[in-house]
């Protein structure tokens, strides 16, 4: 995940993926999920998993509506989710 370059950016975040040069823009709730999972993960992904139980447990969030789904979608386009 070190091909990830990630940046606050207000309340939000941009991500940028050197490998493929892809830039990825985080909402609010997307960059606190993402610097949860890159914590779990000391910096590799995290199985889906582990990142579905950490949605529930540590932020309350249902992984199964609509929106979470897409954020999961982006993270593991992004390389943060293992298969």
């Amino acid at each position: 995940m070190t091909r990830l370059l990630y940046r606050q950016l207000g309340d939000g975040a941009v991500v940028f993926d050197t490998a493929n040069w892809h830039t990825h823009i985080l909402t609010p709730a997307a960059a606190v999920i993402f610097e949860v999972f890159a914590e779990a993960g000391n910096g590799d992904a995290i199985a889906e998993s582990r990142a579905l139980e950490l949605l529930r447990e540590e932020l309350d969030v249902d992984p199964g509506s609509p929106e979470m789904q897409q954020v999961l979608r982006s993270l593991q386009e992004m390389g943060m989710l293992a298969g």
